[in-house]
């Protein structure tokens, strides 16, 4: 799963989703992923949307979704969880 902002969230809402939600694997300040998440309250979501002063997007992601953080770091989902990807001539590879 992963929660994603539009633009980057202050402190306050980043420190929400870390008290929130403890199974976070990786986080900027823009897109948040998660592994194993099988309850989201709206009320959480909505505390979030509040703190961070701007929509929240979910996303259940599956198995080979590939997100990139704005570092250009990239993150694959496996049937284990989140993986890091190496640079694009090792994808595929773990790293």
């Amino acid at each position: 799963m992963s929660i994603n902002f539009n633009e980057p969230v202050n402190d306050e809402a980043v420190e929400l989703v870390r008290k929130e939600f403890s199974k976070m694997v990786t986080h900027d300040r823009k897109t948040f992923l998660f592994d194993g998440m099988t309850e989201i309250k709206q009320s959480t979501i909505k505390k979030i949307a509040n703190a961070a002063k701007q929509p929240v997007t979910i996303e259940i992601n599956g198995d080979g979704d590939i997100k990139t953080l704005s570092d250009g770091t990239r993150y694959q989902v496996t049937p284990q969880g989140w993986r890091k990807l190496g640079s694009d001539s090792e994808e595929g590879e773990s790293t």
